[in-house]
């Protein structure tokens, strides 16, 4: 949590004092002390901080009642480290002018330095009972109380602070984080909702609100919040996208179709938005509607490729002689760039079309044969015909020029890993890949099944489970991994249930018969 209200004066108390004392020296200089004046102004030039302070002695010695010098001296040694001088002059003069504000400040900055806190916070409550419309030198105190994690004594003064001025966000702000940290939910929120009404345009604000209503899981409040301001700032495209992150992280397509469909009916043409609207349809199994509405994408260059893909996906699950039907012909209407050939070549793929896919992927490196994603995409067609070695030979002559490219080290790593080969190798790139992307679940399923290999079944299924746990959607060889280890290991329930769940994933004809002879072995056990 983070403990400081940022003001600019409890950063730099010197700024300020530097512009006090100059005001001061000014109005004491009436009393034509012309001695003092002249050393003071041999301290002020001189570099050498022993002399320094011997001017400034001296000028004090010429005007023994000049406040403005002893608190020059002050801050001499202040800037200078010597604390202890700075402490003896402070204490005594406190005594003598125990209201003086800059003295207070002086002394409170003398034990904050000194790392003694709490003797600071009793010098400046002290003076704030005094002078409680303090500001500045409230924020200071609530600030040393946030360090300190006394949270009772930062509200109270918090409290002081927002009766001076009640719109003062920032210090509600942090009322509802000490709220939030004393477990006083309710008034935590109220807070954070004041804070943000004072403050409306502070998106960090807002994400912090957000953040905070979703973890005392208040969905009715943050729909209420976030609707409000896409209806507010209508043109501000991150309020939209929150609302919509909003209701996808829900699962909740019928809000967010009914949202997309009533803004683009009032707003302007935003691909981006259409196509979410197409996958609210989509996932609420409106394949048609979806269709259409994605089709209107296709001329688009940013959001064409992905509208073909979920218009692709649709077609697979409905009927795949459409899906190859549509592959075909886009592959004749596009234009051959670079993404069209990996478009196609990742579809066939997907369609268990690899053959195809190796065709496409052969023209794609073709035409741009020094481009990584491209001889990737190939790779990629060839490991799904299980053709590791002609994988390797696509992939490792690539070490030497992208030896820090966590998918080449994945290539390389897990065709050893299939080839039984090799595998200390093999565990050097995947431990050197996952580095690199610590949460890929493909390179925790490569770390994951290299151990398998290896006879490791603990760090096995510790990875296969991350692995699995962090895919978006189920990947049937992912899942047969992490089956196959629980099955080694003996929990042969466990890896019966997954060899189903696996199975409902399948996409490729050849991991499908493999996989259903593992689910009839099980049907077999019982």
């Amino acid at each position: 949590m983070h403990t400081t209200i940022p003001l600019p004066y409890l950063t730099r108390i010197s700024l300020f004092v530097l512009f006090f004392l100059l005001i001061g020296y000014l109005n004491s200089f009436a009393e034509d002390k012309t001695q003092a004046y002249y050393y003071y102004l041999l301290a002020m030039n001189e570099k050498n901080p022993s002399l320094a302070e011997k001017f400034l002695k001296k000028a004090i010695e010429n005007d023994k009642k000049n406040l403005y010098l002893k608190k020059t001296l002050i801050s001499f040694y202040l800037e200078n480290g010597e604390l202890k001088k700075a402490e003896a002059i402070s204490k005594g003069l406190l005594r003598k002018y125990p209201n003086d504000r800059e003295i207070n400040l002086f002394l409170a900055k003398v034990y904050l330095l000194e790392n003694r806190p709490l003797r600071a916070a009793s010098v400046l409550e002290k003076y704030i009972k005094l002078f409680p419309e303090d500001e500045a030198v409230l924020t200071l105190l609530v600030n040393i109380y946030l360090d300190q994690k006394d949270w009772n004594s930062a509200l109270t003064n918090l409290d002081k602070l927002i009766k001076i001025n009640e719109n003062n966000y920032v210090a509600w702000v942090f009322k509802a984080r000490i709220l939030k940290e004393q477990k006083k939910i309710e008034e935590a929120k109220e807070a954070y909702l004041k804070a943000l009404s004072l403050s409306p345009e502070n998106k960090t604000l807002l994400i912090e609100v957000l953040k905070f209503l979703d973890k005392i899981s208040d969905v009715k409040e943050i729909e209420n919040l976030l609707k409000s301001y896409v209806a507010k700032y209508p043109e501000d495209k991150d309020f939209i996208k929150l609302l919509l992150s909003f209701y996808i992280e829900k699962a909740n397509w019928e809000k967010s179709e009914k949202f997309l469909k009533e803004y683009l009916e009032k707003n302007k043409h935003t691909p981006e938005l259409i196509f979410f609207l197409g996958y609210s349809l989509e996932k609420q199994n409106k394949f048609s509607e979806a269709l259409k509405i994605y089709e209107k994408l296709l001329s688009e260059n940013e959001w064409g490729y992905e509208a073909s893909a979920r218009i692709a996906d649709i077609l697979r699950k409905l009927e795949k002689e459409d899906a190859i039907k549509y592959l075909e012909n886009f592959s004749k209407r596009y234009p051959l760039t670079k993404n069209h050939y990996i478009f196609l070549s990742n579809w066939a793929e997907i369609l268990d079309l690899c053959e195809k896919g190796i065709e496409y992927a052969e023209k794609g490196v073709k035409a741009f044969p020094e481009d990584l994603d491209m001889i990737l995409t190939l790779a990629s067609n060839y490991a799904c015909l299980n053709n590791y070695e002609k994988v390797l030979s696509l992939v490792r002559p690539l070490l030497s020029k992208y030896p820090k490219d966590p998918y080449v080290l994945n290539f390389v790593g897990y065709s050893y890993v299939e080839l039984g080969k090799n595998l200390e190798e093999a565990e050097k790139l995947l431990l050197k890949a996952l580095q690199i992307r610590p949460l890929d679940p493909y390179i925790l399923d490569s770390v994951g099944w290299l151990y398998y290999k290896k006879g490791n079944l603990k760090l096995a299924i510790q990875y296969l489970e991350k692995a699995v746990n962090r895919l978006s959607e189920d990947e049937s060889v992912i899942i047969e991994h992490l089956a196959d280890a629980y099955y080694k290991k003996g929990d042969k329930k466990k890896a019966c249930e997954l060899y189903q769940r696996a199975l409902k994933a399948v996409i490729h004809k050849k991991d499908k018969e493999r996989i259903e002879r593992k689910v009839k072995n099980c049907q077999n056990l019982k």
